[in-house]
């Protein structure tokens, strides 16, 4: 029987247990390391891809009974630059939309997915991998030399899955290391017994409903150079719980942030009601990182290896990305492999999956220069107006759609999404002069110039895989650009100045363009797909319509 070796037994390797043991039930599927072994933990907040996911390989009760319902990222944007104000505009679902999503307690979700994966025949072997020769000699398997307290031995495997975490074992063999645009440092802990109640105690700005308890969200505050989190989680035992963390850009804040006094510092000046919810509770762990994102080179091959997870990069936690980087790295390994097996795998494919890998990290240069306007509430709102409809109307629906599997659609998001180097990278903000012009021409921000307009912006409509419905979903996306940029447009107050005249004439074509695209792909949804049908060789071999997660049920 053929094999696929992963190495590394933390939360990724785990994951690509399961889910290549259930979607590949004719391979076995051997997990190597030691589960045991204590690391540093973090992403408890899950996005609704990453929930897609984990509720398709058969985990959906465990987040129901044991992890907290996560009603959205909710906002929090300052109205005021000092420690006296706290007045915020706060920006939340209107609603519970029909794709769930969990903030996690890792510690127990971990325990669990160890358990589960143990009932599902895969082999484990509690080792360190020492050694990985590829193809090396006579032998056309991948050896691998296991290394554990009592003995050294060997193992051959038809594919090799690293998922070693910032060990990045094959990264380091195979001289892979690349720098990345932009760095960042982290700090976080978790905070016991605490008083939620202080979250109330500041002055919001926001719209009013009864459909959740806003507590249970991911909170997002906002700094020079920084975000924080807190993340409420279950604890096992019943008590409150909550995850915070700062996460900056070195580059603009030149002190490190690696104690609870640092963090409070740094907090106290911008945010002091999170350094009052600490003072509340008790303070359980705390772990920083600095300067801890890095990249790869290459991430997937031909030769039957593959990188994921922190074993392929590091990514900023914000939006709650991280495990959903792994929901689709997996799926697409197992893609890889599945064609391999029927002798059908090329390097065009495996080339359509690494830009696909480059295009979310573009995102993640995007996010970089977030940083920059993270001080600024009306400009920063904005950015996550446009960023949250992007998501929900593109990215969401072609994951659910399993079309990030196939190479024609996934080079297409490649294209929208090109890699610039530092010098060269474009401003974040949506319609960035329209925006700079409404800041000249209002220079007090109000509540009423960052209004929360989710309900027009999050796809409500979005559930269930459904290919025909993309187009749709991305004329929706051009409809709403347009309305959006017109209420922008409608801020300005505008004069015969050339440079308003410019400005008028440059939105004015951009809103009728938006409203074209809009109106051509209801009319033409084949115009949504730029490259036509994929041949063969770059379909997705698990089909269409999420066909990915059609998995063996034991």
């Amino acid at each position: 029987m053929k094999r696929i070796a992963i190495m590394g037994a933390g939360v990724a390797g785990h994951l690509a247990a399961l889910y290549l043991r259930k979607r590949l039930p004719g391979v076995e599927v051997t997990l190597i390391g030691r589960p045991d072994r204590k690391r540093p933990i973090v992403g408890e907040s899950t996005v609704e891809l990453t929930t897609h996911f984990f509720k398709g390989i058969g985990l959906g009760s465990l987040l129901e009974e044991k992890h907290y319902h996560k009603y959205g990222l909710t906002y929090y944007l300052k109205l005021r630059n000092n420690p006296e104000c706290r007045n915020y505009v706060v920006h939340e679902a209107p609603g519970v939309i029909r794709m769930p999503a969990y903030n996690l307690n890792r510690f127990s979700f971990d325990k669990d997915l160890r358990a589960i994966v143990a009932d599902q025949q895969v082999q484990l072997i509690e080792a360190d991998v020492a050694a990985v020769d590829l193809h090396e000699g006579e032998h056309t398997r991948h050896r691998l030399t296991l290394r554990s307290e009592a003995q050294t031995w060997q193992m051959d495997a038809d594919w090799v899955v690293d998922a070693t975490g910032r060990n990045r074992f094959m990264a380091k063999k195979l001289k892979l290391h690349k720098e990345p645009t932009y760095q960042r440092s982290t700090f976080w802990f978790r905070l016991r017994q605490f008083d939620r109640n202080i979250l109330h105690s500041i002055n919001t700005h926001k719209d009013k409903h009864h459909c959740f308890d806003p507590y249970y969200v991911t909170h997002h505050f906002y700094g020079k150079g920084y975000w924080i989190w807190l993340i409420p989680m279950r604890s096992e035992d019943g008590a409150d719980m909550i995850s915070i963390g700062i996460t900056y850009r070195p580059d603009m804040i030149n002190e490190r942030i690696g104690t609870l006094e640092a963090f409070k510092e740094r907090v106290m000046a911008d945010h002091p009601v999170i350094t009052e919810l600490m003072a509340s509770g008790e303070v359980i762990d705390q772990h920083a990182m600095y300067n801890y994102m890095y990249e790869a080179n290459q991430y997937y091959s031909t030769d039957g290896w593959f990188l994921i997870g922190d074993a392929a990069f590091t990514f900023d936690p914000a939006n709650s990305a991280g495990l959903a980087y792994v929901a689709q790295q997996i799926p697409q390994v197992a893609a890889m492999i599945e064609k391999d097996i029927q002798g059908t795998l090329t390097p065009a494919y495996v080339n359509c999956l690494e830009s696909h890998i480059q295009a979310q990290l573009a995102l993640q240069d995007t996010w970089s220069k977030w940083y920059e306007v993270m001080d600024d509430p009306f400009l920063m709102g904005w950015t996550l107006l446009f960023a949250n409809m992007a998501y929900f109307h593109v990215v969401l629906p072609m994951y659910v759609s399993g079309d990030f599997l196939d190479g024609h659609q996934a080079q297409q998001f490649a294209d929208l999404l090109p890699r610039y180097t530092r010098d060269l990278q474009p401003s974040p903000l949506p319609f960035a002069c329209l925006l700079r012009e409404v800041r000249r021409s209002n220079p007090g921000i109000s509540p009423q110039m960052i209004p929360n307009l989710y309900s027009r912006t999050i796809n409500f409509a979005l559930y269930k895989a459904d290919n025909q419905a993309r187009p749709q979903y991305a004329a929706s996306y051009f409809l709403r650009s347009a309305l959006l940029r017109l209420r922008l447009m409608r801020m300005v107050r505008w004069s015969v100045a050339p440079r308003h005249l410019k400005l008028l004439a440059r939105h004015s074509l951009g809103t009728l363009q938006d409203l074209g695209r809009a109106t051509s792909l209801r009319l033409m949804p084949s115009l949504f797909y730029k490259y036509g049908e994929a041949p063969e060789l770059l379909k997705s071999p698990f089909g269409s319509d999420g066909g990915f997660l059609d998995l063996a049920r034991d």
